[in-house]
C-alpha cells in the first residue's frame, strides 16, 4: 500500500456482487438489507460525497437494488456515469448494442445452452453455468460475431458471465471521470473489487496513487491489500465510516485498511 499524503481526503470505488454482495443465482436473486443500505448512506455523508458505486449492473438496477440510497454510480462497466446523485439516471457515454449483433448474440446463447440473456441496452450480458471447455467455446462463438458485425464490441469474462460491450469502455474511464471533478479531485481513492472486470478500475486507481483492495480468490494477489469476502468488505467499510467520523486523516485510514487486511 502506497503511503498517503495527510491533507488529502480519501473517496471510495466500491464494485457491488462479489464485493458488498455474495452472488447468487440469478442478477435479481441478490438481497440488500437496510444495514448495507443505512452503510452506503453513513459513507456518503462521512466521505463527503466522495463514494461511487462502480458495477456491471445499469445505473438504473443500483438504485433499484440499494433504495432509498441513491447516490454517484459509474454503471455498465463505465458505460453510464452519474456525477449527481439527484440525477435520475446515468449519462450514457456509448450507443446501444448494434441490432444485427442484439440478435446473433440471442441465436449463440440459445444455441450454447446459456442460463439467462441480459440486455442492458449499451450492453449483453449472457450468463452460464458452463464449464470450462463449453464456455470457451461460447466466448468463441460471440467473439467471432463481435469482430465480424460490430468490431468495436468485445467480449469480456466474468464470473459465470460473458458481457458484451463497446472495447473503449472501462470501469477506468468512470474512475478517471469522477477523479477529474469535485468531490473527488485530490483525494486519495481507495477501491474494492472481485472479479477481472475490476483489475482495469485498479489500474485507474494506482494512477491516482490511491490503494486497490482484492476481495475473494478470483484476483487474489491483483490488489494492494486483500480481503477473503464481502462480509469482511462490509466490515472494513465501517471502521473506515467511524473513522472518519472522528475526523480522521488519510494516514489513519491507511492504517486502519492495513490493519483488517493481508497483502
Amino acid at each position: 500500500m502506497r503511503s498517503p499524503t495527510i491533507s488529502r481526503p480519501i473517496s471510495l470505488f466500491l464494485d457491488v456482487d462479489g464485493t458488498l454482495l455474495d452472488y447468487a443465482s440469478h442478477p435479481d436473486a441478490v438481497w440488500v438489507g437496510p444495514t448495507l443500505v443505512e452503510l452506503l448512506g453513513d459513507l456518503h455523508r462521512a466521505s463527503g460525497g466522495s463514494l461511487a458505486l462502480v458495477s456491471g449492473r445499469s445505473i438504473d438496477s443500483l438504485d433499484r437494488l440499494f433504495a432509498p440510497f441513491r447516490g454517484v454510480a459509474v454503471g455498465l462497466h463505465g458505460l453510464e456515469v452519474r456525477r449527481d446523485p439527484q440525477e435520475t439516471s446515468g449519462r450514457p457515454l456509448a450507443e446501444p448494442v448494434p441490432e444485427v449483433l442484439r440478435e446473433a448474440i440471442g441465436r449463440i446463447a440459445t444455441a450454447h445452452s446459456a442460463t439467462l440473456l441480459e440486455d442492458k441496452g449499451a450492453a449483453i450480458a449472457v450468463h452460464h453455468h458452463l464449464p470450462a471447455p463449453a464456455m470457451q467455446a461460447l466466448r468463441h462463438a460471440l467473439r467471432e460475431a463481435c469482430g465480424r458485425l460490430a468490431p468495436r464490441w468485445v467480449v469480456m469474462r466474468g464470473r459465470r458471465v460473458l458481457e458484451v460491450k463497446p472495447g473503449d469502455a472501462t470501469k477506468a474511464l468512470g474512475v478517471d471521470t469522477l477523479m477529474a471533478e469535485a468531490p473527488f479531485r485530490g483525494s486519495m481513492p481507495i477501491a474494492f473489487g472481485d472479479d477481472v472486470t475490476d483489475l482495469d478500475m485498479f489500474e485507474a486507481i494506482r494512477r491516482h496513487e490511491g490503494t486497490s483492495i482484492a476481495v475473494g480468490p478470483r484476483i487474489a494477489g491483483s490488489g494492494d491489500l486483500q480481503l477473503d469476502a464481502p462480509e469482511e468488505s462490509l466490515a472494513l467499510l465501517r471502521e473506515v465510516r467511524d473513522a472518519l467520523d472522528d475526523g480522521a486523516d488519510a494516514l489513519r485510514i491507511g492504517a486502519v485498511l492495513r490493519t483488517r487486511t493481508h497483502a
